[in-house]
């Protein structure tokens, strides 16, 4: 039995924008951070987020992180959201 298009599972390897929020205990000091990341999986996003607090806190022994939100990005914006929020 042959395929049809809607059988075949069509995986994306296209990155997405992901948001990430996060609080970075270092010692008695809590950082809130927000970044945006680049990448094809919440594994992917992950390490990215891995290399950025790496980076960040290059030198510091060790660091709490607790995540509040790591979601995609969802560029198709509802118009009625905003609506007589704001005038451009």
């Amino acid at each position: 039995m042959n395929n049809t298009w809607e059988d075949i599972s069509w995986e994306t390897t296209e990155p997405k924008e992901w948001l990430v929020e996060y609080l970075a205990r270092s010692g008695q000091e809590v950082t809130h951070h927000i970044t945006a990341l680049y990448g094809t999986s919440v594994d992917n996003i992950q390490t990215l987020l891995m290399n950025e607090l790496r980076r960040t806190y290059a030198g510091v022994g060790e660091i709490e992180v607790t995540i509040i939100r790591m979601e995609e990005v969802d560029h198709e914006a509802q118009a009625l959201v905003f609506s007589g929020s704001f005038t451009p």
